[in-house]
């Protein structure tokens, strides 16, 4: 799936540079079961089963790292069929366009879905290098696809906003932790979350829990000071899974002040 803010950006392949709440679920019988969550603007997802899909997305992060709606959910279903490769292309300005296109390529097809939703706003922001191993961008749902219970799979980290090595545009910006499973909201200790600035030194706020979409977030209580980096860090010992399992090692993210 890939997101772009234009129709001329989908044509020149030039992606959104901020993060949009996706989730991709697999219907059967008129249910839903999410199968896959991800606030990448670019991110795949193999070895589905055969079947029908539906992706969704009506949330971005602003350059203050707030959550807010766009202006209209983007929803779109379709099939895959066995050989099948399936090509998301989300539009957030909407303009006139063909929204289905069919091609062949090779032994497999491509099915490009153009799904056109309003947006609004840009995010000043160059686009981030490539997220260090611990992200992986894209959050599976359990049990989905796997025999074992949620009981035995732990909280981690699979993308964080702002991204490492970013530069932020506001001089005071939520930091948002797209975590892999849910969270025992009362299990969040103090000091799960330390921000540090290069010249503020330990930065107050406040940590916050959004079930919702899925995001551990630290809301900075003062403003950054200008041309500083900051580093916040994550103790994932310091969470507990909705299912009572703790979490181990540290997601990090540096950003830089202008």
């Amino acid at each position: 799936m890939s997101v772009y803010q234009t129709t001329g950006d989908r044509d020149s392949g030039v992606l959104v540079n901020h993060p949009v709440l996706a989730e991709l679920a697999r219907v059967e019988s008129g249910n839903r079961s999410i199968v896959a969550r991800s606030m990448a603007s670019s991110w795949s997802l193999g070895d589905l089963r055969p079947g029908r899909y539906a992706i969704r997305t009506s949330k971005k992060i602003d350059e203050k790292g707030d959550v807010v709606p766009l202006k209209g959910p983007i929803e779109k279903e379709f099939d895959v069929q066995a050989g099948e490769r399936v090509e998301a292309k989300i539009v957030l300005e909407k303009v006139p366009v063909v929204l289905i296109v069919l091609a062949v390529v090779t032994i497999v097809f491509l099915l490009v879905l153009a799904i056109d939703a309003v947006g609004d706003g840009r995010i000043p922001l160059p686009p981030p290098p490539p997220i260090p191993p611990l992200f992986v961008q894209v959050a599976l749902e359990i049990p989905f696809g796997h025999t074992s219970g949620p009981r035995t799979i732990e909280p981690g980290v699979a993308d964080v906003f702002p991204a490492p090595g970013s530069v932020v545009a506001a001089r005071r910006v939520a930091v948002s932790f797209f975590v892999t499973v849910p969270l025992d909201a009362s299990s969040v200790e103090d000091g799960a979350i330390l921000a540090v600035g290069s010249l503020s030194g330990e930065i107050p706020g406040r940590v916050e829990w959004r079930e919702e979409e899925r995001l551990l977030r630290f809301v900075p209580s003062q403003d950054f000071r200008q041309g500083e980096d900051v580093t916040v860090t994550l103790d994932l010992g310091k969470v507990e899974s909705a299912a009572g399992r703790s979490g181990s090692g540290r997601a990090t993210t540096t950003f830089r002040v202008p």
